[in-house]
């Protein structure tokens, strides 16, 4: 049989499909269809990712995008500098997968970020409430430890905004 024979056959059955008006309460009739754009996806791939797609699952690309924006907002909100280092190292960790996996030339690769932010933002030692703690700790006469953790964090932030001058 040839192809022919396949395309008079489904023509027929849709000549006759709407003799019996079964197109007339279709969902989004008298809507336009919303095509999506495969053109950037090769032609023997396209069925492949669709259907991935109705399946609900992402690229990897897309999922760290997600994950990077998740971050990115949680930062936003957060007030303690410990918590922030965290997230940060947790940032440029996956920007860096995303650039791996992206595998284009350099300058197209997404940028860490919040070095010079969070440089800006941080105080030498420490937050507000940290500082009033330890002044009130001072007037009672008791002797300060030394907070070896957050030293190497300053530290950490202080050479790395350096090198990202150094890279600007």
């Amino acid at each position: 049989m040839s192809l022919l024979v396949f395309q008079r056959l489904a023509e027929q059955r849709i000549q006759e499909a709407m003799k019996n008006g079964e197109f007339e309460n279709l969902p989004g009739k008298g809507k336009p269809i919303q095509l999506e754009d495969l053109s950037n996806v090769p032609e023997e791939l396209r069925l492949a990712y669709k259907v991935l797609k109705n399946a609900g699952f992402l690229p990897p690309e897309v999922e760290l995008l997600r994950e990077i924006k998740t971050v990115e907002d949680l930062l936003e909100h957060m007030e303690e500098e410990e918590h922030k280092v965290r997230q940060i190292r947790r940032l440029n960790y996956l920007i860096m997968k995303l650039n791996q996996i992206r595998r284009r030339p350099i300058n197209f690769e997404k940028e860490q970020r919040y070095y010079e932010k969070i440089v800006e933002r941080v105080e030498v030692f420490g937050s507000k409430k940290a500082k009033a703690k330890r002044l009130e700790a001072l007037e009672e006469g008791k002797v300060p430890r030394v907070d070896f953790k957050r030293i190497e964090h300053q530290t950490v932030l202080t050479v790395m905004a350096r090198l990202h001058a150094r890279r600007s």
